[in-house]
């Protein structure tokens, strides 16, 4: 499946009003009820520079590379398009291979504040409960790295927009987006951890189950009924509970796993295209090549000819 290309942060607001008072991790706070938006400017090569927040931290890249250091998890490269939530209190160390005067780079830290993040959760278990979780939903308790999907992206654009202008409802308008940002990103995690065809939890967790069931039988004809049977749920309540948990319905994750299956065949096969829609549980070759292109942004035949040029 191909990365989602998205604009770049807009924070053209923010460096015509911001000082820069530092050459590394120069900070610009923008406070709210609610949350507070800091954004970073790095315009030397530096390592193991240190952060830490008291709340939940969002912390998403603008510009540049970093390298970050993380308790408990492996060092990563950290690049625009991509995020990390990190728990209250835990150091990030940071390392800044590329950064230049001409060349800044740019990156912001998203605090919210911790009786938001409640009325979210308390929301959520109270009105679509996690299955097989005793927890229950949670935020920012472990360090969680994602590429942003495009709602996401948005979300965060927006923020940035908010805090930025000089609104008097500010505080409203964000306090609206923070809240869809919290549940996306919570489900965001509950399909890392439950969709991924290697999870862990299949054996504890009936949606997790149900996903490496669809899995496994990609090639054929998958019904709502059959999937909640293997949930041990009416149809109604699979249905609802699965796309409450990831954002997403049934539906949608079984096609999105057969392109995810359809562009592995394209790369690593030469079979035509007729036989790969099969192969991938498409009964009609020409809703595959339609629906391949909406997800890829290409038609099957442009993808294979892209990843083996002629």
């Amino acid at each position: 499946m191909k990365r989602v290309q998205t604009s770049p942060l807009d924070i053209s607001r923010h460096l015509q009003t911001r000082r820069l008072e530092q050459e590394v991790e120069n900070r610009t706070s923008y406070t709210l009820d609610s949350a507070e938006l800091n954004i970073y400017e790095t315009h030397h090569v530096a390592e193991k520079v240190e952060l830490t927040f008291s709340s939940p931290v969002l912390a998403s890249m603008i510009r540049g590379k970093k390298v970050m250091h993380l308790p408990e998890t492996p060092s990563f490269e950290f690049l625009p398009g991509e995020s990390v939530i990190v728990p209250g209190n835990e150091t990030m160390c940071i390392d800044f291979p590329e950064a230049q005067m001409h060349n800044p780079t740019q990156c912001l830290a998203l605090a919210i504040a911790p009786d938001t993040v409640q009325q979210v959760t308390d929301l959520l278990n109270d009105r679509a409960p996690l299955v097989d979780n005793s927890h229950g939903w949670q935020f920012g308790q472990t360090n969680f790295f994602l590429t942003n999907d495009e709602p996401i992206h948005q979300l965060i654009a927006r923020l940035i927009y908010i805090f930025t202008e000089n609104n008097r409802a500010k505080d409203v308008f964000a306090n609206l987006v923070l809240q869809e940002l919290v549940v996306r990103l919570m489900q965001t995690q509950a399909r890392t951890l439950l969709l991924n065809p290697k999870t862990t939890f299949a054996n504890v967790n009936r949606l997790a189950h149900v996903a490496q069931y669809i899995n496994k039988h990609l090639h054929r004809s998958l019904h709502i009924r059959e999937l909640a049977d293997q949930a041990c749920m009416s149809e109604p309540n699979f249905y609802r509970t699965f796309k409450q948990t990831f954002g997403m319905t049934p539906v949608d994750y079984i096609n999105s796993q057969r392109i995810a299956l359809a562009s592995k065949l394209l790369r690593t096969t030469n079979r035509c295209l007729a036989d790969i829609s099969i192969d991938c549980g498409f009964n009609n070759l020409t809703y595959f090549m339609k629906l391949f292109r909406r997800e890829v942004g290409m038609s099957p035949a442009q993808y294979r000819k892209q990843i083996i040029p002629l």
